[in-house]
C-alpha cells in the first residue's frame, strides 16, 4: 500500500546555521544552461554504464502541448507550494506579473506563481538506458556511502559516492537539475539491474525560509508520507512493490518515460527554464560528447514537438553541421571545426596502439629527441595525421605507489585555421576551457583514459565544473606526488610536439642581448637584502628587442634593422611578469605573486583566460600562471599580453638554455 507521497521539509533546530545553497556559483560562470545540463547529466549516465552496449540518453521536452493539466499535476507538487510561497515572500527581486500579455506573464511568473495560478505543468525528461540506475542501499544515510548512487543522488550535496575511474567527484553535478527547474525541484525514477521494482523520489533545493511558526532548510524531499518526527525521519522512495495506488505507473505514463523494462534513471524536471531549447541541447551534445559518440559508447535522443533527433556515430556529422555559424572565426566549436575534429576522432579510434609513436612525457623542449624528426616533419607538412602515446610516472602520495601512466595525442596540420584548436578529453568528458596551441595552424586531440591513475590525478586537478586542469589545485597537492608536473606534461604535450614539428631550424644562441634584461628573480639568500635595481633601458638604437606599454598590458617586439636581429630566429625566451609592489622591487613582486598562487588566489592566471596573449613571428606556450615561453621564428616578431588592471607590471625576460631532462620529475 502506498503512503501518499508529498513534499516535506524538516524543521530547523534553533542552533542550526542559516545558509543558502551556493553550488550554482561553481557552474554559472563557466557554461550556459544547456551545456551544463548536457555535461552533468550525460556524465552521470556514462559513469553508471552497464558495459554491455552504448548508453542512450534521452532529452524529451514536454512543452505547451504536452503539459499536464494542473489538476493532474498536483500529485507531483503536493506540499511544495507553501515553501515556494515562503521563499517568494522573502525575495525582494520577485518579478512583476499581470502585464496583460498571457505569454509574457507566464514567462515572468515566480516559482510560487506557477503553482498559485495553477499553470499547466510543462516538463523536461532526462533519462538513460543501458545503465545501472541508482544502485545502493536505500535505507543508508551516513556521512559517506561509497558506491551508493541512490544516496549520492538524493541524500548528499557536496559529497560524492564516486570512486576512482569516474567522471565526477564533487557531488555537485545534480545541482543542474533544480537549477534548470523554475521551481528548483526534480523527480527521479530508477530501476536497478536484476530488480523488477521501480523507485520514485524527488529533491528540491530552495533557500532557507520560514513561515509564521517554523524555519526550514533549503533541502526538501518528495517521499512517501511518514509520521516520524523530524529528528527520526528518513525520506523513503515510493516503491512499486508496495504501490497499490499505481503512483509509479501513473508517473511513467504522465511523463511518457521509457522506464517500464530497462534499468536506468529517469529525471523529470518540472517547469523547465523556457530559455532551454532543443537546438541548444543538440549543440552541447555535439561539442561536449563527440568523442564517446564517435567511439560508440554513447547515443543521444532529443525529442520535442513530435520531432526525434537521434545522434549516433553516423548522424553526428550532420548534427555538427546544424550548429549555427559563429561570429568568431577562431571558434573551435564552429560547425566546420567540429566536423574536422570528428574526422580526427574517427581516425584516432581506428588507429592501432601499435602504430602510435611512444614518447616520454616532458615539460621541456626536445620531446621528440631520438626520433627521426626530419621524416616526422615531412609527414606533417604533407598533411598526414600523427599519433603519439606518451608515458609518465604517477605516484600516490598516501601509499607511495608509483604507476606508469599514458595518454595519447593526435595531431593534424590545417592551414585554413586562423589559430590552433585543441580538444582535451578525460575518459568521455571534454575539458573544454584550455587553449595552448593558438599560435599553430593545427588541430590536436589529447585523450586520457578515465580509469587510469593518470586519469584519477587529472580529475583531482579539476574544479566542480570540470572544464580546466589546474596544476595548483589543492586536492592535487594532497593526493599526488609531482601532481603539478604531471598536469603540465599533459597540458603542454601538443604545443611541445607542434613546436618541434614546425620549428624553424637554427642554432640557439645562449647569451644574446643578456645585458638588456635583468636576471631572473633570485630565490636564494637569507640576509633579506634585495638585488640592485635593473639599469635603465638603453636607447632604441642599441636594442634588438624592446618593450612598450599598452593600455591594459605590454608588448615585446624586435627591431629587424638591428644588427643582432638576424640571430633571433631559433632562440627561446622565458617571459615572466607580476604586479609591482610598493616596497622590495622585482624580487618582492615575484614573491608576492608566488604567495598568491599558493593561496590559490593569484592576481591573475594565464591558465584561466583572464589575460590575452597574441603574437606574430614567434610561437608561445603558457608555462605557468605568469610565465610564457616564446619561440622566435622570424627576425621581426611581436608578442603582447593584455588584460591587466591599472597597476604597474614588473617584467622579466631572459633567454632559455636547453637542458637535458633527468629522472621522472617526481618530488
Amino acid at each position: 500500500m502506498t503512503h501518499h507521497p508529498h513534499w516535506r521539509f524538516r524543521k530547523m533546530m534553533p542552533a542550526e546555521i542559516n545558509q543558502d545553497p551556493v553550488q550554482g556559483e561553481f557552474f554559472t560562470s563557466t557554461s550556459d544552461l544547456a551545456e551544463r545540463l548536457v555535461r552533468e547529466s550525460i556524465q552521470n549516465s556514462l559513469d553508471a554504464a552497464r558495459g554491455d552496449g552504448p548508453v542512450l540518453v534521452r532529452f524529451a521536452f514536454g512543452g505547451k502541448d504536452e503539459a499536464l493539466p494542473f489538476d493532474q499535476a498536483e500529485r507531483y507538487l503536493d506540499g511544495l507550494g507553501p515553501h515556494l510561497e515562503a521563499v517568494a515572500l522573502s525575495d525582494v527581486d520577485r518579478p512583476p506579473t499581470d502585464t496583460g500579455n498571457e505569454d509574457e506573464d507566464a514567462a515572468a511568473y515566480s516559482a510560487f506563481d506557477l503553482i498559485d495560478k495553477q499553470v499547466p505543468l510543462s516538463y523536461l525528461v532526462v533519462e538513460d538506458l543501458g545503465t545501472k540506475g541508482l544502485t545502493g542501499d536505500i535505507q543508508r544515510n551516513s556521512e559517506f556511502e561509497k558506491d551508493n548512487r541512490f544516496w549520492g543522488f538524493f541524500r548528499s550535496v557536496g559529497i560524492s559516492p564516486n570512486v576512482r575511474g569516474t567522471g565526477g567527484s564533487w557531488g555537485l553535478g545534480k545541482w543542474v537539475f533544480p537549477d534548470v527547474s523554475r521551481i528548483n525541484a526534480y523527480l527521479g525514477i530508477t530501476r536497478r539491474p536484476d530488480e523488477q521494482r521501480h523507485l520514485l523520489m524527488g529533491m528540491a533545493i530552495l533557500k532557507t525560509h520560514h513561515d509564521d511558526a517554523d524555519k526550514y532548510p533549503p533541502y526538501g524531499q518528495y517521499a512517501v508520507c511518514s509520521t516520524a518526527e523530524d529528528a527520526e525521519w528518513l525520506p523513503e522512495p515510493v516503491d512499486s512493490d508496495d504501490d497499490s495506488d499505481g503512483v509509479l505507473d501513473t508517473a511513467i505514463e504522465d511523463f511518457k518515460l521509457q522506464r517500464h523494462r530497462d534499468a536506468g534513471l529517469s529525471i523529470v524536471i518540472p517547469y523547465p527554464n523556457e530559455e532551454l531549447k532543443p537546438d541548444e541541447v543538440e549543440r552541447a551534445v555535439v561539442t561536449q560528447y563527440f568523442l564517446p559518440i564517435v567511439y560508440g559508447d554513447l547515443e543521444v535522443e532529443i525529442v520535442a514537438d513530435g520531432d526525434v533527433r537521434h545522434i549516433d556515430g553516423t548522424y553526428i556529422d550532420e548534427a555538427a553541421r546544424h550548429i549555427a555559424k559563429s561570429d568568431r572565426d577562431d571558434d573551435d566549436e564552429s560547425a566546420e571545426s567540429l566536423v574536422k575534429v570528428i574526422e580526427l576522432a574517427r581516425w584516432a579510434r581506428d588507429t592501432s596502439e601499435e602504430s602510435l609513436l611512444d614518447l616520454r612525457a616532458t615539460t621541456s623542449s626536445g620531446i621528440l629527441a631520438g626520433q627521426d624528426l626530419g621524416a616526422l616533419r615531412r609527414q606533417f607538412d604533407n598533411g598526414e595525421r600523427l599519433g603519439f602515446r606518451l608515458s609518465t610516472n604517477v605516484t600516490d602520495r598516501k601509499t607511495g605507489t608509483k604507476t606508469r601512466g599514458t595518454f595519447r595525442v593526435y595531431l593534424e596540420q590545417d592551414d585554413d585555421l586562423p589559430q590552433g584548436h585543441e580538444y582535451f578529453v578525460r575518459g568521455h568528458l571534454r575539458i573544454s576551457q584550455m587553449r595552448h596551441i593558438k599560435s599553430f595552424h593545427a588541430r590536436a586531440l589529447v585523450l586520457v583514459d578515465q580509469d587510469s591513475e593518470l586519469g584519477n590525478l587529472l580529475r583531482d586537478a579539476e574544479g566542480p565544473a570540470h572544464v580546466v586542469w589546474n596544476p595548483h589545485a589543492d586536492r592535487l597537492k594532497k593526493r599526488w606526488v609531482g601532481g603539478y608536473e604531471r598536469v603540465q606534461e599533459v597540458r603542454r604535450a601538443a604545443p611541445l610536439l607542434l613546436g618541434q614539428l614546425t620549428e624553424v631550424p637554427g642554432e640557439r644562441l645562449r647569451n644574446l642581448l643578456a645585458d638588456l634584461f635583468p636576471a631572473p628573480p633570485s630565490t636564494g639568500g637569507d640576509d633579506g637584502s634585495n638585488p640592485p635595481p635593473p639599469p635603465p633601458p638603453p636607447p632604441r638604437s642599441s636594442s634588438a628587442i624592446s618593450i612598450r606599454d599598452l593600455k591594459d598590458g605590454f608588448a615585446i617586439h624586435s627591431d629587424p634593422k638591428h644588427q643582432k636581429a638576424k640571430a633571433l630566429p631559433g632562440t627561446t625566451w622565458l617571459l615572466s611578469f607580476a604586479y609591482d609592489v610598493a616596497r622590495g622591487g622585482q624580487r618582492a613582486a615575484f614573491n608576492n605573486f608566488r604567495e598568491g598562487v599558493k593561496r590559490e588566489s593569484p592576481d591573475f592566471d594565464l591558465f584561466d583566460g583572464s589575460l590575452r596573449v597574441a603574437c606574430r613571428g614567434c610561437r608561445y606556450s603558457v608555462e605557468g600562471p605568469n610565465e610564457v615561453e616564446i619561440r622566435v621564428l622570424e627576425s621581426e616578431f611581436y608578442i603582447s599580453v593584455r588584460g591587466f588592471d591599472d597597476r604597474d607590471v614588473i617584467i622579466d625576460l631572459h633567454q632559455q638554455v636547453p637542458t637535458r631532462a633527468t629522472g621522472d620529475g617526481d618530488e
